[in-house]
């Protein structure tokens, strides 16, 4: 049943994806009504022509390489890039009790962000827009019947095309201000900051967007563009460069970029890896494309290839009418310009790829059929790797990070219901794997689920304390038989049901705790929290919880008994209600004849107000979808 609410919820994205397409967000048009740079320039903005500070290349300074997020935390102050609030800057000097500095709106999908010095730089994008529905401030949403509805915030759609970096001067965290920001021609999908030199990858179209004159559809195009923010007062947007691929991923080491994009070869029936090598060396950030490779197989996230002692190490998973097969390839770096095979290992036929860490020397994959093999790869010997060992256990891992002999895997325990799982391994001696413990999050029989099986930033593993902190999302449904009308969609609720009405399901998020050590896993408490939490983390003696509703703190000093110490809502009194437990927001309002909240996509399409256009059928589809889910306003928890 859980699996099929998951399809179904992927159907209703698609469905809005190509409702979204109509969107003004698509229009190719700059603000001011001009049309938007062709794809094929450089930058275009508030800097003027590109430039690059001076900088000695050949200097060999260790550079710092830092990965973006939706959340920073600089001192006593926590960064946090929200969906809908835009920049919101906490106060967490006192981690039990921590307050909203200030916030900034900003147009756009915030991606992700940088906080360097008195900067913030947020990168985002126009692919799409969340937006709280209520049209022009001050207007009230129109409803089906006589009533009226509150009021509620306007959310403009962005008002660029593409990608931006905006930078926000932050050295007044009560009053942030948008300084400027930097257009990037093409549709961002991964940033790193390595040294004074922010890289961004990304492609000139978007996957899910239904060109018109598919014909001749734009050709698939990617990019990586770099901006150098030494000087935060002179941010200089530096060189850009198109190379083929799309839907990218991205690796980066000190000297080189690496961006992987997936490719069809329609002639040998064949989905290739396209790796395209970027010399980064340059600390100013001028950028030099040399050579490429096309791996066989593809691969799901940027952790199935890595670059050590000068080879490229990728795992792909190939497949095809009958056959499924897991490989290791590794290639010669020693002349970017000419990469070339090195070697090669089959790891398993006839099962998925679901996880791969590179560790130096050691490689680690996992696979699934029916059971999940953990298979580690010596690598010491790059022109001849192979599987040194491999243990099976239930289920499958999704990510791995290793602890020098020790594996923390997250992942899906398959064994008594759909469950996210954490998984402990000693892999001392590579011909030998163990597993140390396993901890299970949710009911038996259950389907849980949880950010960090897709999302590795959304949990933590606290080192020094030696605890790891995993957010899990479980929602129970009616025992009845007929858990919502055959005919009409949920939100025709009988007369008089309440907020504990059979129909309503219940969700829970929350955040388990498990403590590590040497030899074992132990399961601790955990502790709720308003919303799916997206990224924990610690503050002090305090864990902290995030999700686009709030965040906060909690004490365990008692592991098994965690305790809330503070939090801090995002949204005001009067915008609260609009946010439901299971994460999703918009103002619900009760028509006398429609008792029982209305989801606010369909008040969105009834208004009109999706964009400014949705035809009718991408419109009974969302509706359609929305009902076979029963998606509606969760059970408020105080």
């Amino acid at each position: 049943m859980y699996a099929s609410r998951t399809r179904g919820l992927a159907l209703v994205a698609l469905t809005a994806a190509i409702a979204l397409a109509g969107c003004n967000v698509f229009s190719g048009r700059t603000p001011n009504g001009q049309n938007a740079p062709g794809l094929g320039g450089f930058f275009d903005g508030l800097f003027g022509p590109a430039a690059a500070p001076n900088a000695d290349a050949g200097d060999e300074v260790a550079r710092l390489i830092e990965e973006a997020d939706i959340i920073k935390i600089i001192a006593d102050k926590a960064y946090v890039l929200n969906r809908y609030k835009g920049l919101v800057i906490i106060d967490v000097a006192d981690p039990d009790d921590p307050q909203i500095d200030g916030m900034l709106d900003l147009r756009g999908r915030g991606v992700e962000m940088y906080v360097v010095g008195n900067r913030a730089y947020i990168l985002l994008s126009a692919d799409y827009f969340y937006a709280p529905p209520g049209g022009e401030p001050g207007r009230p949403v129109p409803l089906l019947g006589d009533g009226t509805s509150t009021i509620a915030p306007d959310m403009p759609p962005p008002d660029f095309s593409g990608s931006q970096i905006a930078i926000i001067d932050i050295s007044d965290t009560t009053a942030p201000a948008l300084l400027s920001k930097l257009n990037v021609v093409g549709y961002a999908d991964a940033s790193r900051r390595v040294g004074d030199v922010i890289y961004v990858v990304g492609s000139n179209i978007l996957p899910y967007y239904a060109y018109e004159g598919t014909d001749n559809p734009p050709d698939n195009e990617g990019f990586v563009a770099s901006v150098n923010v030494a000087d935060p007062n002179n941010v200089i947007p530096v060189d850009r460069q198109t190379f083929s691929g799309r839907g990218l991923l991205l690796h980066v080491s000190q000297h080189a970029l690496f961006a992987a994009s997936q490719e069809y070869d329609y002639g040998e029936g064949q989905t290739y890896t396209h790796v395209q090598y970027v010399d980064i060396s340059d600390p100013a950030g001028q950028i030099d494309l040399r050579g490429t490779v096309n791996v066989p197989g593809y691969i799901r996230n940027r952790f199935y290839m890595g670059d050590y002692d000068g080879v490229f190490r990728i795992a792909t998973e190939t497949w095809g009418f009958g056959f499924r097969d897991v490989k290791l390839f590794t290639y010669d770096l020693s002349n970017p310009d000419s990469i070339t095979p090195l070697g090669q290992t089959d790891i398993i036929r006839g099962e998925s790829l679901e996880a791969v860490r590179f560790d130096g020397p050691r490689g680690y994959v996992v696979t699934f059929l029916r059971v999940d093999p953990l298979f580690v790869l010596d690598l010491s010997d790059p022109a001849n790797p192979i599987v040194a060992g491999h243990l099976e256990v239930p289920g499958y891992s999704t990510h791995i990070e290793p602890r020098g002999n020790r594996l923390i895997a997250v992942g899906i325990d398959d064994t008594d219901g759909t469950r996210p799982a954490v998984a402990y391994y000693d892999v001392e001696d590579p011909a030998n794997p163990s597993e140390l413990g396993r901890i299970v999050l949710g009911p038996p029989g259950s389907f849980t689920d949880s950010n960090a099986t897709y999302d590795e930033k959304a949990f933590k593993i606290v080192d020094e304390l030696g605890v790891i902190a995993i957010p899990f999302h479980h929602v129970e449904y009616s025992d009845s038989p007929f858990p919502m009308p055959l005919i009409f969609p949920p939100f025709f609720a009988p007369a008089g049901a309440g907020d504990d009405s059979p129909e309503r399901p219940d969700c829970l998020n929350a955040v388990q705790l498990v403590d590590f050590s040497d030899t074992v896993l132990t399961q601790r408490g955990w502790f709720e929290h308003r919303g799916r939490v997206e990224r924990v983390g610690v503050i002090g003696a305090r864990v902290f919880a995030l999700s686009q509703s709030s965040f906060q703190t909690v004490d365990i000093s008692d592991r098994d008994e965690p305790v809330m110490a503070g939090h801090a809502d995002f949204f005001p009194q009067n915008e609260m209600y609009m946010y439901d437990d299971c994460g999703y927001y918009g103002p619900i309002f009760e028509p006398p004849f429609l008792p029982g909240p209305l989801p606010v996509l369909i008040q969105i399409i009834i208004n009109g107000d999706l964009c400014g256009s949705v035809g009718a059928l991408p419109a009974m589809g969302l509706v359609g979808g929305m009902a076979l889910l029963t998606i509606q306003r969760r059970r408020r928890r105080a």
